[in-house]
C-alpha cells in the first residue's frame, strides 16, 4: 500500500473511533456522531515553519505529523513539563523510520515503519531511525504541548 494510503487509513480509523468530545484527566469519553467539518487533509495542507505541524478539528482530536533525523532526543523539548515527560496520548502510524518512546515507568517502546501504535502519556522519545509519522491526540492537549515545545525552542534559539 502507497504511503499516501497509510495517513488516509489513519485518517479514517480516527476519525470513525477516536472522537473526543469531554474528557477528565486519564479519561476520554468518544462520540461516534460528532463529524469534523474538515474530513480529510493532505499533507500539503499542514502548517509550516513550527515545531509541530497540527491541524485541529478533527471532534476534538488534531492530526499532526512528525519528522525527524535518527539521534533527535526529545527530552529537552520536554523539560518543565508534569516529570518532564509529555502527558498527552497519541495514536498513529509510523510511514518510515523508527522511534524509541521511554515511558515515566522505565518501560520502552519500539514503533517502527509500517506499524501503527498507542503512546501512552508520561513518555519521551528518541528517534532511532530517521522518522516521518503521523498522530492523533486530544486537541485541547496538544495546543498546550505545541504552546510549550515553541516556548523551548524559542529559548533554545537565543542563546
Amino acid at each position: 500500500m502507497k504511503k499516501q494510503n497509510y495517513l488516509v487509513l489513519m485518517v479514517l480509523l480516527a476519525m470513525m473511533s477516536v472522537q473526543v468530545i469531554a474528557q477528565k484527566k486519564g479519561e476520554f469519553v468518544l462520540n461516534m456522531k460528532e463529524v469534523p467539518e474538515v474530513t480529510h487533509v493532505h499533507l500539503d495542507d499542514f502548517p509550516t515553519g513550527v515545531v509541530l505541524p497540527m491541524i485541529d478539528g478533527w471532534g476534538g482530536m488534531a492530526v499532526d505529523i512528525n519528522r525527524a533525523p535518527a539521534g533527535t532526543d526529545f527530552s529537552p523539548l520536554l523539560e518543565g513539563l508534569e516529570n518532564d515527560k509529555c502527558q498527552v496520548p497519541h495514536w498513529g502510524y509510523v510511514i518510515e523510520g523508527a522511534v524509541r518512546i521511554i515511558y515515566e515507568n522505565g518501560e520502552e517502546d519500539l514503533f517502527s515503519e509500517g506499524e501503527a501504535f498507542f503512546m501512552k502519556p508520561g513518555h519521551t522519545a528518541i528517534v532511532e531511525k530517521d522518522l516521518f509519522l503521523v498522530s492523533f491526540s486530544p486537541e485541547h492537549e496538544m495546543h498546550d504541548l505545541s504552546d510549550h515545545l515553541n516556548k523551548k525552542v524559542a529559548a533554545m534559539q537565543e542563546q
